[in-house]
């Protein structure tokens, strides 16, 4: 059985079941749910700590980035936002979600990061998140986990879902991640990944696009999981045939209490 305290780090492609998963694991009493803490859609601290790594950081294990490492450590006490956070939500405005995905360095952008940059990791007020397990999760850290993992002690907890379900997911609500091309025009995506593996990038077509962009993340999740045997993974079709069951599995693996509102 997984400590009590350890934290739990939910990680799966966008619209895989990670936000369903966190709902129902942070109904275990002493649970504090952390969402998508290292999206910088959500967190202006993300702005700056990937500002050189970009949406999807590819990290391994050994590999160094202060910022990266002081967000994370920042997510897992809590993602208390204090008021240089806020102060930078502000600054973004409603426009924030376009002018993030769109990538441009605008002014607005660079001076939201630089005020809610390497945020502290003090649990909030009176440390009152050191008390909880918090329970976070991202889509946007799947090239990165083997980093995460040998970076703090957390229990690693990975949703897979068929990748046609996720295209046709990503198709339906026109996900954002969907339609740029931060992974193919990488270099550091393709050295590590197109290279080694030996495939074609994708042409212009849309849908070739998008099923490219979901292969290469279960790839190197999948690769990922063959060299770390301890992580805990979960298929997202599975899950739905028989939540109960399957999230009492899930409960019993990470050491978490189930109670009424689990159930609900």
């Amino acid at each position: 059985m997984t400590s009590d305290r350890r934290p739990v780090v939910i990680v799966g492609l966008p619209r895989s079941g990670t936000t369903w998963t966190m709902r129902a694991l942070g109904t275990s009493p002493g649970a504090l749910r952390v969402g998508e803490a290292d999206n910088e859609d959500k967190y202006p601290a993300a702005i700056h700590a990937k500002r050189r790594l970009g949406r999807y950081p590819v990290l391994g294990p050994g590999e160094q980035n202060r910022a990266y490492h002081r967000l994370w450590d920042w997510i897992l006490h809590g993602a208390h936002e204090d008021a240089r956070s806020l102060r930078a939500r502000q600054i973004l405005g409603p426009g924030a979600h376009e002018r993030i995905f769109e990538g441009r360095p605008d002014f607005t952008t660079w001076l939201a990061g630089t005020v809610a940059r390497d945020p502290r990791p003090d649990g909030g007020p009176g440390g009152t998140a050191v008390r909880h397990r918090v329970i976070a999760k991202s889509i946007h850290a799947q090239l990165a986990l083997e980093w995460l993992t040998s970076a703090f002690d957390v229990d690693a907890l990975v949703l897979l879902r068929h990748p046609a379900n996720v295209l046709a997911s990503w198709m339906e609500v026109n996900l954002k991640d969907s339609r740029n091309s931060t992974l193919e025009t990488r270099p550091d995506v393709r050295s590590r990944y197109v290279e080694r593996w030996g495939v074609p990038l994708p042409g212009p077509d849309p849908i070739e696009r998008m099923s490219w962009r979901i292969g290469l993340m279960l790839a190197a999740l999948e690769e990922q999981l063959s060299r770390n045997p301890g992580w805990h993974v979960r298929i997202h079709e599975t899950m739905c045939s028989d939540p109960p069951g399957e999230f009492r599995k899930i409960f019993g693996d990470l050491g978490l209490e189930w109670t009424p509102e689990t159930d609900a």
